[in-house]
């Protein structure tokens, strides 16, 4: 015989509670990272908000109600 055959050990399963633990600390990182990101995206106390009121070309104030931006994305596909 070559070898001594033996039997292999099942491997022991992760415990609940390292499963929940794990969960739980990914969660909790992500919520920091949010509000992280949040706190240092926010404007500056000594800075002046920009107007929402603008001037039309002849003179008058317009009050800007709302704006809205749309990322275009256009692609060219070469024919097969």
């Amino acid at each position: 015989m070559l070898a001594e055959t033996r039997a292999l050990d099942r491997p022991q399963p992760v415990s609940v509670p390292a499963a929940v633990m794990a969960a739980t600390g990914g969660f909790l990182v992500g919520v920091a990272a949010f509000l992280l990101i949040k706190v240092l995206r926010r404007p500056r106390a000594g800075r002046a908000m920009a107007s929402r009121r603008r001037k039309s070309r002849r003179g008058e104030s317009v009050e800007v109600a709302a704006t809205r931006s749309f990322l275009v994305d256009i692609h060219l596909l070469k024919d097969r």
